[in-house]
């Protein structure tokens, strides 16, 4: 008989809600901090929302984030393996943004040790944000089609990883910069005000696309850019997610149906804290896993 495999992520994707619960996704969530002594736990204890709208009245307090601790993933595990699954897939931001898939390692490492009977697999997702999102909304769908036992999976999702796509856009680069995360955005710096600056994740690094005049460009180039990585739109988990700018999530939304002639589903979600830290309100994104 074959194992059931459950599927454990970190908050940094930002999956749908409504996905999480389709799946029976176990997320782990970043830790955010305002600079006080309260620690806000994502989704948890602060919506996106607030986390943005708080950004937004405060723009001189950059938020931190910081991982999930061993003891967090742990607990993910002990949920899942009280369920009944032995086998469990996790995936968490890329390893260049962020030590998630570190501490997670840590506490799978440490959980087989007790529980001889789990095989858990780690994956970094080697992107964030959108493109994470798009991957594991992607897996959890080669999860329920029941077709491949757990290592014919981690092997699957090994494969789809340099085709996933995350592209974004920020309204300024003031927080990429603060929060030392600029990256190959650099190039932009010279040009701050005014332009809306188009990049990608590559490689878990910033790669910068084309700096635009104006955000309506930007949408328009995010759209461009998008359609000509999907090959066949059919096949492909296209998410969208934004930070405050839901009518600009709409409008990306459209313009992708249009420009594909597809009506099958674009998931929409917020941008995650951890990423929305060092994007700001209005960052705006598409990703994309195709295969």
């Amino acid at each position: 008989m074959q194992r059931k495999i459950a599927q454990i992520v970190d908050s940094a994707g930002s999956i749908p809600r409504e996905i999480l619960k389709k799946y029976h996704i176990r997320e782990v969530a970043f830790h955010i901090n305002f600079g006080g002594q309260q620690q806000y736990r994502e989704h948890i204890n602060i919506s996106s929302q607030e986390f943005y709208l708080r950004m937004k009245d405060q723009p001189d307090r950059i938020p931190k984030t910081s991982i999930p601790g061993v003891a967090e993933w742990t607990q993910a595990f002990e949920e899942k393996y009280a369920e009944g699954y032995r086998d469990l897939i996790v995936t968490t931001i890329g390893k260049a943004l962020s030590s998630s898939f570190q501490s997670a390692t840590m506490a799978a490492n440490a959980f087989s040790k007790g529980h001889p009977d789990a095989k858990i697999e780690v994956v970094e997702s080697n992107t964030c944000a959108c493109g994470q999102a798009a991957l594991e909304i992607k897996i959890a769908q080669l999860i329920e089609q029941g077709q491949m036992v757990t290592g014919e999976l981690v092997k699957r999702v090994r494969e789809l990883l340099p085709g996933v796509v995350s592209l974004f856009s920020v309204n300024e680069l003031t927080y990429m910069r603060a929060g030392g995360r600029i990256g190959g955005a650099a190039a932009f710096l010279g040009k701050l005000i005014n332009i809306k600056p188009v990049c990608e994740f590559w490689g878990g690094v910033v790669r910068p696309i084309k700096p635009v005049r104006c955000r309506k460009k930007a949408l328009q180039l995010l759209v461009d850019e998008a359609v000509k990585r999907i090959k066949q739109a059919e096949e492909a988990v296209i998410c969208v997610q934004h930070a405050l700018c839901e009518e600009d999530a709409d409008y990306l939304v459209t313009q992708l149906r249009e420009r594909l002639n597809f009506n099958g589903p674009i998931y929409l979600s917020p941008v995650g804290a951890v990423i929305g830290a060092h994007s700001g309100p209005g960052a705006i994104g598409i990703g994309i896993a195709e295969g």
